[in-house]
């Protein structure tokens, strides 16, 4: 499916080598942004749909997409401008391990590659960079976010478990701690399909409390958690 059509708006994702996934639409569904929050970034946007869904819901942020692939660059840019929220809504071609700016941000999300050492196209550069761990690893995500991150901000990363587990080691060592842990599953008792962990500069003394989201229940019908995250953005709700 070339273009996506949600409620409020559409995402054009055929030349993107980044698609829409169920995961990253519940992942910024589940974002939840204090009213002091103003400046926001995302690491990685590919079509721009998750920043497209926090300006719906939150109507005073201004948020700047990085995205290092030119293609997907193109159709978040397009995206954006297409879009209601477009004055509030940047695009910037640009490799996060060399992006600079004046401002600090108070919160900042990313869906970032995860796979590490899996084969990789021989031809298909872009999905290369949209999936694996060459561009960016996790070491620099982490240096990345703790420079731009301001003193009370805020960082929304989702991963699969493992990989989680070797962020919050680099994210634990520059002094970012998670507060909160979602995760998310297919349907009751299947196994963590992705942890979405929330980051901030203080250390916490008990472990990160966590809720369940479920996209399915044993009937194979959407379950209400998911219902409840999506209702606002998917036109079959």
């Amino acid at each position: 499916m070339s273009i996506f059509r949600f409620k409020q708006f559409s995402v054009n994702q055929e030349s993107s080598p980044a698609k829409i996934t169920t995961d990253a639409t519940v992942f910024a569904s589940s974002l939840h942004i204090s009213s002091d929050v103003k400046r926001v970034l995302e690491i990685g946007t590919g079509t721009g749909v998750l920043s497209l869904m926090l300006a719906q819901r939150y109507p005073e942020i201004e948020i700047e997409a990085l995205e290092i692939n030119p293609k997907a660059f193109e159709v978040a840019d397009k995206n954006f401008k297409n879009s209601r929220w477009s004055s509030r809504l940047k695009a910037l071609l640009v490799d996060f391990n060399k992006f600079e700016s004046s401002k600090e941000y108070d919160l900042i999300f990313s869906n970032p590659p995860f796979f590490q050492n899996n084969l990789q196209s021989e031809v298909n550069h872009g999905k290369n960079i949209a999936y694996h761990t060459n561009s960016l690893s996790f070491a620099n995500l982490a240096k990345g976010i703790n420079l731009h991150l301001s003193r009370n901000g805020e960082a929304h990363i989702m991963l699969p478990p493992y990989e989680m587990s070797l962020l919050d080691k680099e994210m634990n060592e520059l002094g970012l701690f998670c507060k909160n842990i979602i995760e998310l599953m297919h349907k009751p008792n299947s196994k963590i399909i992705r942890t979405f962990n929330i980051y901030e500069r203080v250390e916490h003394r008990s472990p990160a409390p966590y809720v369940k989201i479920y996209v399915r229940d044993e009937n194979n019908d959407f379950h209400p958690s998911y219902i409840k995250l999506m209702k606002d953005y998917l036109t079959i709700f």
